[in-house]
């Protein structure tokens, strides 16, 4: 097939499949879309990519080895808002048209979604989000429009899938009546997979690290109560225990580390921002003993999955949308509830002092990405998915 995925690609992640001339302007940070290209690449298809770039004025076409980037402009979040988002529909609907694919694969229920419905041509649209949580949650005018968009995506897609039973619940309302919305997991690459063999134990004196990786500072990641946890558990461990924080808005200086600062919540943090993503996954593998997510709602939740697989057990919301299905209802991972900082602490503490029970998550949230999130399996779904789509919205 000739496939195209359009959404949010780290295309950084894909340089090695197109000439070494190529000069790509910068995208998005998002590795699940660029993996699973990479991977349908693999499996022997003609892969074409839809992305967006403040750093181009017009559409720019990029050729590769059984691989095109088209990569389309974006404005800032202030002018997308002012005519929702018809130059970069319609930037993305045009360059669809031009590809030549017999079918496309939309990631996100917003502006690439309404593109690949506007394209005329096959689609199938993934829903990462839940678009009203996004809006209660927003800071920004830019988000009262996505909802909106959502809408019309939602109704008016021929093939609707959604990253985990929480997701595909929440667009229920919006899919047009009949249509069946099937849930296919974000993967895990064997990669992640495969850094297992990277654990290590702790040296002896070596304190026990916990990490949190939240991408921004926000009332929807709930950074602030993790932070307030571990000062509860520095208390009373002292240097035993670190905490690492990465992600963007956890760097020195910045929203984390100010909020920190104030309170008085540093002492035993490292605030490490922003990190590659094969320098992210060295440091966890290497020296992150439990992973905390805090987040108040996750649609499904990279960072946990990947620590699952990497045998690091994963400290998650009880009510945090899609985190509870990731970690097996509490068979893979400990489940607290996140708005307590009180009840945080007591499930690091918990996992801190029981070897057994931290052995125990560990050995079943890598199960658990065994047998239900690794990347060649969410590819091959995607394969009959996007084959049914071809031919049937053909017809």
């Amino acid at each position: 097939m000739k496939i195209g995925v359009a959404g949010p690609i780290d295309l950084g992640l894909l340089l090695d499949l197109f000439p070494p001339a190529s000069c790509f302007p910068a995208t998005f940070s998002f590795p699940v879309t660029a993996h699973l290209a990479r991977e349908l690449h693999r499996r022997g298809h003609e892969i074409t990519l839809f992305t967006l770039s403040r750093e181009v004025a017009r559409t720019q076409r990029i050729e590769g080895d059984r691989i095109t980037a088209y990569i389309c402009p974006q404005r800032r979040p202030r002018m997308q808002m002012l005519d929702w988002f018809r130059k970069e529909c319609h930037g993305l609907r045009d360059a669809m048209r031009a590809s030549g694919c017999s079918v496309i694969h939309a990631h996100w229920t917003y502006e690439f979604g309404l593109a690949a419905v506007e394209s005329g041509i096959p689609h199938v649209v993934t829903a990462h989000d839940n678009p009203i949580a996004a809006l209660r949650f927003a800071r920004h005018p830019y988000w009262l429009v996505k909802p909106l968009l959502a809408w019309p995506v939602l109704r008016r897609a021929r093939c609707v899938t959604a990253v985990s039973p929480y997701i595909a619940k929440t667009i229920r309302r919006y899919v047009r009546r009949g249509r069946e919305i099937v849930v296919v997991p974000n993967g895990v690459t064997q990669k992640i997979v495969d850094r297992f063999a990277d654990r290590r134990p702790r040296a002896e004196g070596e304190p026990f690290r916990f990490a949190g990786i939240m991408n921004g500072w926000s009332a929807l990641k709930n950074g602030n109560r993790l932070l307030e946890a571990f000062a509860n558990l520095r208390r009373e461990f002292g240097q035993k225990v670190e905490l690492l924080l990465c992600g963007h808005g956890h760097e020195e200086q910045g929203g984390a580390h100010r909020w920190a600062t104030s309170h008085q919540l540093t002492d035993g943090v490292e605030f490490l921002g922003e990190v590659p993503f094969e320098a992210l996954m060295n440091r966890l593998a290497r020296d992150v003993d439990v992973l905390v997510h805090p987040s108040l709602e996750e649609s499904f939740c990279m960072a946990a999955a990947e620590a699952m697989a990497m045998g690091i057990p994963v400290i998650g919301g009880q009510h945090s949308g899609g985190i509870p299905w990731v970690l097996g209802d509490g068979k893979a991972g400990l489940l607290v509830d996140v708005t307590s900082s009180t009840a945080i602490s007591k499930g690091m503490r918990e996992l801190f002092v029981d070897t057994a029970l931290r052995e125990s998550l560990a050995s079943a949230g890598r199960e658990r990405v065994l047998n239900n999130y690794r990347l060649h399996d969410v590819a091959r779904q995607y394969e009959d998915i996007l084959s049914r789509a071809s031919q049937e919205q053909r017809q």
